[in-house]
């Protein structure tokens, strides 16, 4: 099935244009072909997330969906559970959800490959809340001692150059071990540290996600998906994923950090993203645009940095 064309903007020379067009069909491409599931690029705790009564592991979107939690400690129960133990849940503490699918027999009826009449089946997403065990009272844990990878990673410079040049850039600090945020009230970026990433260039493509959210502050460009408090898995939220991924698309194709193993990992999140949005992909050529404002100024003078030499 072929992509609907996109609509070059005016006020950019065409060579560029045609570069973020190249990108922006290679990963449709990727996602028609079909990709793999999205994967945590950087190291936490080293455990899966875990309920941490059954002991059953999450898997799929539910292992991104838990790893926003601002602990370093990847087990979780439910107020249930919790009350059950003889425990509560912390004054302030919030809920994360856990996604599962609850499929269930129609009235009507399908015909299955070998003629046998059968009821049809009806999928419905639905979720229930858990609590990260730190938000939990009550209750002695015995919890395993966090460990977190140290890759010998080393800095980038084209990619320190493009962070250190922006203009009006974020704070951006390394407080969360475990987790790549951006918070718009603060006007901060939180990163794992670089050693805790697979590669450098997993780093700087996480990192060039942040900066791209970052971008919709009020006082850069104003994107409703960063301004207004929108509700996780809303249309607002997920189209501003897609920006912030192609924005981080975007520059490490620029910068030259892009392989395969990344754009694919990228190309499923985009993916994730975009089947919230009923699999629509004219979001992901809106999103095209709005990156390409992003990239525009995180890296104004993206050229000049490009052909910066390495320093010794």
């Amino acid at each position: 099935m072929k992509s609907s064309k996109f609509t070059p903007r005016t006020d950019v020379p065409t060579a560029e244009t045609d570069v973020y067009q190249k990108i922006t069909d290679l990963f449709i491409e990727r996602i028609e072909s079909g990709v793999n599931p999205w994967y945590k690029t950087w190291s936490t705790s080293g455990i899966v997330p875990k309920n941490y009564f059954s002991k059953q592991s999450y898997h799929g979107i539910n292992l991104f969906l838990l790893g926003m939690t601002p602990f370093n400690v990847p087990y979780f129960c439910t107020f249930n559970q919790a009350k059950a133990q003889g425990g509560s849940i912390r004054k302030g503490a919030k809920s994360l959800p856990v996604v599962y699918w609850n499929v269930v027999d129609s009235k009507t009826e399908t015909v299955t490959r070998d003629g046998q009449a059968e009821p049809k089946k009806n999928a419905f997403i639905k979720y229930y809340n858990v609590f990260n065990v730190r938000d939990v009272e009550g209750i002695d844990f015995i919890l395993p001692e966090p460990t977190v990878a140290q890759n010998p990673n080393e800095t980038i410079n084209i990619c320190e150059n493009i962070v250190a040049s922006m203009p009006m850039a974020p704070a951006i600090r390394h407080a969360n071990k475990d987790a790549a945020y951006y918070v718009p009230s603060a006007d901060y970026v939180n990163m794992p540290a670089i050693e805790q990433f697979n590669t450098s260039a997993e780093y700087y493509n996480v990192l060039f996600h942040e900066l791209t959210h970052s971008t919709g502050h009020q006082s850069r460009l104003n994107r409703e998906g960063v301004t207004n408090l929108c509700r996780y898995g809303s249309t607002n939220y997920s189209k501003e994923e897609l920006v912030a991924e192609l924005g981080a698309a975007f520059l490490s194709t620029f910068t030259g950090i892009a392989n395969s193993a990344l754009i694919d990992n990228s190309a499923a999140y985009l993916k994730g993203w975009l089947r919230s949005l009923k699999e629509d992909k004219k979001f992901i050529f809106w999103a095209a645009k709005e990156a390409q404002k992003a990239v525009n100024f995180i890296a104004p003078n993206l050229t000049d940095l490009q052909e910066m030499p390495e320093q010794e």
